[in-house]
């Protein structure tokens, strides 16, 4: 205890020298957005202030100030958002939601679903993040508009919408641990429509042996104008990333484990406005993914046994649309949509021989949702979608949220309360090794209750919700019974449990050009069956950030996280308690304009992760890396 008291007090001495380090002068513009728009909560474009949903956005310059590789490295310190890295970067990594299970997040590149048929969730760990315009994470059980995995919330990432005129641009940057990272793009935007080509990735030598990664993507989208009532909207994301895998069951030094992932995701929508009461929205989108996996056996594994493994999958998701427009007070949205999952893998390995699987699931759904405004500064939002899937039957899922300005007060409350569902996915219930037919769908309700306060002349905004989640029949692998199709544990519906706690954030522009974040999320779980704690949630986690512009030109930001102990499955069968840890880490950008503002801008970008080296793991059995520098440049014409 006194080593973590310790560790604790060197962490905030050295963050808070380092802010105190840099002086700030006058600049033109407060360095926090307070209150920005947001599309996914609602289906339309809202600002922040006019949702009853718990929302947190991640906009541009955040996300160029981080030099992020991945989408991971832009939403850590967001309030109820757990991002989780089993590793250095390239491994698996997830999101989880006020203390739900990552498959209970939906993940959404613009608006089109990519959780996988086989694994339930979205594996961010091969998702760059560098041409990405925004996130948008909506917080609380959003099946009635989403449906299957939106339990705890939805995560949407968002590409560029380009404005008038053209522009191209690149970067690279590279650092420690023989890390290369790279970008970029061509845009252009006008009456005539507009585009995004756009492409990232990295190289990396990892913390370990074999833990190398290698990641390449391309993005691309736009709109053009289909006559004088219509647009079509159009994205194209691939990805092909190769990684070693250092640490599995059974070896914690895994030499010649080595993984290939590819996906590519292709989406359209056609809008229509028919009339100033009416808009017709048609979707459509298809996401394959192919995961390549080798392991040669090794004698000193605890389990010595070879595998190869090749799995694809595909989801494709089909929809139209209606909005009714009843003028600024009223809109109403009622669509159908379609979704079929499709799954087919090959396994070889020493101990079971050769098996394959194959299934699909098929879901169809309608939903109605409604938005009030009945007065300014009230707000009514209710909805409901019915599900009906091949393999877990009909699901009805209701949500009603609101919110209330108090007067001129700046003050805001709001409610909120829903179902939402997951159904097993096709390889929990046809795996040769752990799948378990019986099945049932996952199931949460959710309720919530928040304040935000408007404060300092509108340069200061605190916000605090309440929430309560209760599951049913979580879907989790189990290993101790020994009853599975080989022998081994298999995929059970784990009962009731629960997910309760606080989440607060403040944002305060303390001068034109000094601003001071802060986040903090408490959580409280269990889990009936098991009689402990739901996995992977820590109790405790708080970030600290100051953002300042010294500088015309000159952004500077330092971040200050801590993480409470949790409860984990590690891969190797060690003590299951992670402990916590903290970790500060700098960012800095240095912008360079000539005084004619069409001439384009060269940047000068750096960071300093985990400043102090602290040791420790995000996921238990898989180590972070220890301090890390990564200095770049980026051109912009």
């Amino acid at each position: 205890m006194k080593e973590t008291f310790r560790a604790l007090r060197r962490s905030v001495s050295a963050f808070l020298l380092l802010a105190a380090a840099a002086p700030c002068l006058p600049a033109a513009e407060g360095p926090v957005v307070m209150d920005p728009v947001v599309v996914t909560a609602t289906r339309i474009e809202e600002k922040v202030s006019e949702q009853a949903s718990a929302v947190s956005v991640v906009e541009r310059d955040d996300i160029e100030l981080r030099v992020p590789a991945l989408a991971g490295d832009v939403l850590p310190g967001l309030p109820g958002v757990d991002v989780q890295r089993t590793g250095s970067m390239g491994n698996i990594e997830s999101i989880r939601l006020r203390g739900g299970q990552a498959t209970g997040t939906l993940v959404l590149i613009d608006g089109f679903p990519v959780n996988s048929p086989s694994l339930g969730l979205f594996d961010i760990g091969s998702l760059p993040a560098a041409r990405f315009e925004r996130v948008e994470v909506v917080r609380g059980a959003q099946s009635a508009l989403y449906g299957s995995n939106a339990m705890s919330g939805v995560v949407n990432f968002l590409p560029p919408a380009p404005k008038e005129g053209a522009r191209h641009g690149g970067g690279i940057a590279a650092g420690s641990f023989t890390t290369l990272q790279w970008n970029a793009f061509t845009e252009r935007g006008g009456k005539g429509g507009s585009y995004h080509l756009g492409g990232a990735g990295f190289r990396t030598d990892g913390i370990m042996e074999n833990d190398d990664g290698n990641l390449a993507s391309f993005l691309g989208g736009g709109e053009v104008p289909v006559g004088e009532k219509s647009r079509a909207h159009f994205l194209v994301l691939g990805t092909d990333l190769e990684k070693g895998i250092p640490v599995d069951f059974g070896n914690t030094n895994d030499d010649d484990h080595r993984s290939t992932r590819r996906g590519i995701l292709a989406g359209g929508r056609l809008e229509s406005r028919l009339s100033q009461a009416l808009e017709i929205t048609a979707s459509a989108s298809v996401h394959d993914e192919r995961s390549l996996q080798k392991d040669a056996a090794d004698p000193e594994d605890l389990f010595p046994f070879s595998f190869t493994s090749d799995t694809r999958t595909r989801k494709s998701v089909f929809g139209l649309m209606a909005r009714v427009i009843g003028g600024e007070r009223s809109d109403t949205f009622v669509g159908v949509e379609y979704t079929r999952d499709r799954l087919t893998g090959k396994d070889q390995d020493s101990f079971s021989g050769a098996s394959s699987s194959f299934g699909k699931t098929i879901n169809r759904s309608a939903f109605l949702q409604q938005e009030w405004r009945p007065v300014k500064g009230t707000g009514l939002s209710a909805g409901v979608r019915v599900d009906r899937n091949t393999e877990a039957g009909t699901e009805v899922n209701p949500r009603l949220a609101a919110y209330r300005e108090i007067g001129t007060t700046g003050v805001r409350l709001r409610a909120a309360a829903g179902r939402g569902f997951r159904t097993p996915t096709v390889d929990e219930k046809t795996d040769p090794s752990v799948g378990n037919p019986d099945l049932r769908p996952a199931r949460s309700f959710s309720w919530e209750a928040g304040a935000d306060a408007v404060l300092a002349g509108g340069d200061a905004l605190v916000s605090a919700t309440w929430f309560y989640q209760s599951f049913r029949d979580l879907i989790e692998f189990d290993g101790t019974l020994g009853t599975g199709p080989q022998g081994f544990g298999q995929m059970l519906n784990k009962g009731r449990a629960f997910s309760r706690g606080v989440e607060a954030s403040a944002a305060w522009n303390l001068l034109k050009n000094v601003a001071a974040e802060l986040a903090y999320t408490f959580t409280d779980t269990w889990e009936a069956l098991g009689g402990r704690r739901i996995l992977a949630v820590p109790t405790h986690r708080g970030s600290v950030s100051l953002v300042c512009t010294p500088a015309a030109g000159l952004t500077l930001r330092g971040d200050w996280r801590i993480e409470d102990d949790m409860l984990d499955a590690p891969p190797n069968g060690e003590d299951p308690r992670r402990p916590g840890y903290s970790r500060v880490d700098l960012f800095g950008r240095y912008r360079w304009r000539t005084q004619d503002p069409e001439s384009g801008e060269i940047a000068l970008v750096g960071k300093v992760s985990n400043l102090l080296d602290r040791r420790y793991e995000e996921r238990r059995g898989h180590p972070s890396p220890g301090i890390g520098v990564l200095l770049g440049m980026e051109v912009v014409l």
